[in-house]
């Protein structure tokens, strides 16, 4: 027996330490409700604790994302739905307009209304936005161009461009725009006799007293009722041109004074007439798959692009009617209003893809949705075109026959904007079914890393009340341990 050192003292004071410090790690995992709350605890079940976690802030993030998307798309389809709503208007005026019960007068009113509401639906495009972003002007979508053509104007505006067109540069050669149907009258041999001229139906008598001012007022009445434009070159020839160019638009025009029949002619509209194109891509070269495959069609002056894998590029010449012209009547505009020949034309349309509006619906990389909203305003719906820097309105209901015919303009207008909304309708179902998946998982993988880091309060309340007892026990034991040497001691007595 020793009492220079107390061996059962130390002995039980180490097993005190190292009971104290597992109740400190019980305490420590019952007050934060973590299991792992160091490295040390469990080095391997906190680094997967970590990714988990990430994945969970990634996964709520990404579901809130989705929500914004979801709220762009509805923004932009409410708008769309007014655009519905003010095309089904000027449809109902056109169908009012080509009613042959209304007078000149009822005519041009319809026609006031309906060039403000293609002003709207112009505008429209503009005042739609969601943060900043306007999404039917092209800002949400693939954003297309013309650069400035070879003699420097702009001849022609693009309408559309499919999202699986790469960006590239399509280079032309016209060879002559599309005009429509022109009948063509020598004013002059016709003054001084009594003659009924008869367009499209629509008949004016000449009688042998009219000079050539009431010549061209009784003209011109013709043309109004005929749904066609009057010009005059220097020798007083009336040229009386349809309102839309292509071989399939046709004028029926007669003369019935004797004689005078080969003084009123007819020429059959057409298309326009390219001898060749070639699409590139930035860096200038060719791209085969689209040149060896594609064609065009052209209905007036209108020109469609397609190749065999459905890639589309559709775009609209601009030109002026301009009688007695050496090239045939018709000739390109720019937007300064100048006129240019209409010989063949070298100019190239560029596309430049900006990028789709991206949408991060997921945690990781490369988990994304890409949003694209095709530009909707009156010209790529082919209701107006802009002309000498100002919007053309295409539509014309001053005529029974413009008015039939702006009900076919306003029906593929109508189908677009529909294919647009059914698109966003898409989008939208998409992104709702993504929200659900991405909650669903944030809670499965929450409840992975629950079980991995936090505390089975059970388990772990069993395993304090185990320790805190061992704890006291120790406490006890080493008092006793401490008075050992004074019980050798008595051994002295």
């Amino acid at each position: 027996m020793r009492i220079g050192t107390n061996i059962p003292a130390l002995n039980t004071a180490l097993t005190l330490k190292s009971t104290n410090r597992l109740v400190s790690d019980a305490m420590l995992k019952l007050s934060t409700g973590k299991r792992i709350n160091s490295a040390k605890d469990d080095a391997a079940g906190l680094a997967i604790a970590n990714k988990l976690g990430l994945q969970v802030t990634g996964l709520n993030r990404a579901s809130k994302n989705s929500m914004d998307g979801i709220s762009l798309i509805q923004t932009t389809d409410g708008s769309l739905d007014v655009v519905v709503n003010m095309l089904q208007r000027l449809r109902e005026l056109s169908v009012q307009a080509a009613n042959g019960v209304l007078g000149v007068d009822d005519m041009s009113k319809i026609q006031m209304e309906i060039g403000q509401v293609v002003q709207e639906i112009n505008e429209n495009s503009f005042k739609t936005e969601y943060n900043k972003i306007k999404t039917l002007n092209g800002e949400a979508s693939v954003v297309t161009g013309f650069e400035t053509p070879v003699d420097g104007s702009d001849i022609a505006s693009i309408l559309y461009v499919s999202d699986n067109v790469p960006p590239g540069t399509l280079a032309l050669t016209v060879d002559k725009a599309g005009t429509p149907p022109v009948v063509t009258i020598d004013t002059s041999t016709i003054i001084g006799t009594d003659a009924d001229i008869t367009i499209n139906g629509a008949t004016v008598s000449i009688t042998s007293t009219d000079d050539m001012n009431a010549v061209k007022e009784k003209l011109a009445s013709l043309a109004n009722q005929a749904s066609l434009d009057i010009r005059y070159d220097s020798s007083d020839t009336a040229y009386l041109a349809g309102e839309n160019a292509g071989s399939r638009h046709e004028v029926s025009a007669s003369i019935n004074s004797a004689g005078k029949s080969a003084n009123l002619t007819v020429t059959p509209g057409t298309d326009a007439v390219l001898s060749g194109f070639e699409y590139r891509d930035p860096n200038g070269v060719a791209m085969d798959e689209f040149n060896l495959s594609a064609g065009y069609i052209a209905d007036g002056n209108e020109i469609v692009f397609k190749s065999r894998n459905q890639q589309s590029i559709a775009l609209r010449l601009k030109t002026i009617f301009t009688p007695g012209s050496a090239a045939g009547d018709f000739v390109y505009d720019d937007k300064t209003g100048q006129i240019s020949s209409q010989s063949a034309l070298n100019f190239e349309a560029a596309v430049h893809d900006y990028g789709q509006l991206m949408l991060q619906i997921g945690p990781n990389f490369n988990e994304g949705l890409g949003i694209s909203i095709p530009r909707i305003n009156a010209e790529t719906l082919g209701l107006a075109e802009y002309k000498a820097g100002e919007l053309n309105v295409l539509i014309d209901v001053s005529t029974q026959a413009g008015a039939t015919n702006a009900i076919t303009m306003l029906d593929n207008a109508l189908y677009q904007t529909l294919e647009t909304r059914s698109k966003l309708g898409a989008y939208q179902n998409r992104l709702e079914q993504t929200i659900i998946n991405l909650d669903q998982a944030s809670i499965n993988t929450e409840t992975s890393r629950s079980r991995l880091q936090d505390t089975d309060m059970a388990e772990a309340m069993t395993q304090f009340t185990s320790l805190n007892v061992k704890y006291q026990a120790g406490i006890a034991i080493l008092a006793q341990a401490n008075q050992r040497p004074q019980q050798i001691l008595s051994l002295l007595q």
